[in-house]
């Protein structure tokens, strides 16, 4: 991939002033090496105010994509835009990142791949959780040997969504479930076959049935894993699986959770600084090594093809009640 100017800050804007923004607003203003030059959104009252909060210019989309003192995009809208406008990106010659999920359209990804190909230009799945240092720091582990043997595969993600919110989203299933089956998909590779499980408490909420959901995966290796997100409840016991993930080996084994730090307590709002931490690990690795190093990121868009590939069957296998056999 070609890179951009080294002697100055990458020039970046997004398409999309929603709630994820901030935390990417927030890891590049802590980026040295990056500037948020200007923003867009439908809601034109949105993106001034944010860019009045940021430090950055509110422009037109259309303006965004031809300005010439923009190197780099994200694409932070809802995931039923992100192909058409990531595909803009790339034409008008500038590099993407693409937020989770990046898109149910199959199709729409492998373009993208093409076209990050033929203009030279980074196409970058926000798969955030792998820039963290304990997951990377897994991940490389697990490549070395280092607990020998994997064997299995243990994650889940569990939160109360309240109802307000929960009308504005898909279910988990389409929300979610691509953390954790990217995070499957680094450290295990492709599983041959899964099954999975979906249960509502809130039907009203969820139609399609998803308010929780798990899934079984099965390897060529022998290994298995078993993957969990709910919007249900909350995990309040001593060992909580608010966001935790688990693997073990032949001759060892890695743990983490989200919860490792806590800032807060019951009284006030608590925080989970790895949660921002993981967007400016992000950045920083976007900018400073795919962008100015020309080092490949840490998950590609084949990765997010794959990713929502699995996604699609699991939701065929707690629709249709089916073992799915994946052969890509």
């Amino acid at each position: 991939m070609r890179s951009v100017n080294a002697q100055s800050p990458v020039r970046i804007a997004f398409i999309g002033c929603g709630g994820v923004a901030d935390f990417h607003a927030q890891a590049i203003l802590r980026c040295s090496a990056a500037r948020l030059v200007a923003v867009s959104d439908r809601n034109v009252g949105l993106a001034e105010d944010k860019a009045a909060a940021w430090g950055a210019e509110a422009r037109t989309t259309e303006r965004l994509l031809l300005s010439d003192d923009i190197e780099a995009i994200y694409v932070l809208t809802p995931m039923e835009s992100h192909i058409e406008l990531a595909e803009a990106v790339l034409k008008h010659g500038k590099h993407v990142l693409v937020e989770k999920p990046v898109s149910h359209d199959l199709e729409g990804i492998r373009r993208l791949i093409d076209l990050s190909g033929q203009q030279g230009k980074w196409c970058v799945p926000g798969h955030s959780y792998l820039y963290l240092p304990e997951l990377a720091r897994m991940k490389r582990l697990i490549g070395e040997g280092a607990v020998g043997r994997p064997l299995s595969m243990f994650m889940s993600e569990i939160y109360r969504m309240p109802d307000e919110r929960a009308r504005l989203y898909h279910g988990p299933s389409i929300e979610v479930l691509c953390h954790q089956i990217y995070l499957m998909i680094a450290l295990l590779g492709v599983p041959r076959r899964i099954q999975a499980f979906a249960g509502t408490i809130r039907r009203e909420l969820f139609p399609d049935g998803d308010e929780q959901v798990t899934v079984n995966a099965e390897f060529e290796s022998g290994a298995l894993a078993h993957l969990y997100v709910s919007w249900a409840g909350e995990d309040e016991t001593s060992d909580p699986w608010t966001f935790k993930l688990k693997m073990l080996g032949e001759s060892g084994g890695m743990h983490f959770s989200r919860r490792d730090q806590v800032n807060g307590s019951a009284e006030i709002q608590r925080e989970y600084p790895l949660y921002l931490e993981m967007f400016e690990q992000q950045t920083e690795h976007f900018i400073c090594r795919c962008l100015l190093g020309e080092e490949p990121p840490l998950s590609t868009m084949t990765d997010a093809l794959r990713t929502m590939e699995i996604a699609a069957a699991v939701r065929r296998s707690f629709i249709n009640g089916t073992v799915e056999a994946l052969t890509f």
